[in-house]
């Protein structure tokens, strides 16, 4: 994970503007942008004082996975940008699925305890909490809070194939208007 990487989830995490998160830190909005693009490098001071600006702590975990709020960020700049691409997104989703799938319990709960920002689709906002809630309960593991705001369930269902097996549907995802079916959620 880059510097911008991690400066960009905490900002969004925390609900914030660059505008907002610059003022909080005391620095100008350009200047954070510069550093949300990479346009050039950041001090670890710099980064801990811009992150917790947005409300966050800097910890690092010994694992080569994402967290869902990275995997969240990932989806967030697909579905924004110019190539768009839904296949694209929804590869991230299976990419968290699969990196939750490998991971020991402890890891698993660590890389969701912090909660992914909005990513614009409420589709992919459900399934990401959907997914993060199959893969805790399924091993009796605590799921964070953020799994079960309202924000994160779906009002009308998502039906992400035609051809999914409504009994193949963990109960997690359908929690939250996902029908996306076991078989589904890793890897071929």
């Amino acid at each position: 994970m880059t510097t911008a990487q991690l400066v960009r989830e905490a900002r969004r995490g925390g609900g914030l503007t660059q505008r907002a998160l610059a003022a909080k830190a005391g620095i100008t909005q350009p200047s954070l942008a510069d550093i949300e693009r990479s346009a050039h490098d950041t001090r670890v001071a710099s980064l801990n004082h811009l992150i917790g600006a947005a409300g966050y702590r800097l910890f690092l975990l010994p694992t080569t996975s994402s967290s869902a709020a990275s995997w969240a960020d990932v989806i967030y700049e697909e579905l924004r940008s110019a190539r768009h691409s839904e296949k694209v997104a929804f590869r991230a989703l299976i990419g968290l699925s699969d990196e939750l799938a490998a991971a020991p319990g402890p890891l698993r709960v660590a890389l969701c305890v912090a909660a992914p920002a909005l990513t614009g689709d409420v589709r992919y906002d459900a399934a990401i909490a959907g997914i993060v809630d199959y893969h805790l309960t399924k091993d009796r593991l605590p799921r964070p809070a953020w799994v079960r705001e309202p924000s994160r369930v779906l009002v009308e269902v998502w039906e992400v194939s035609p051809y999914t097996d409504i009994s193949e549907v963990p109960t997690a995802l359908r929690r939250h208007g996902v029908l996306l079916a076991r078989s589904e959620l890793a890897s071929v």
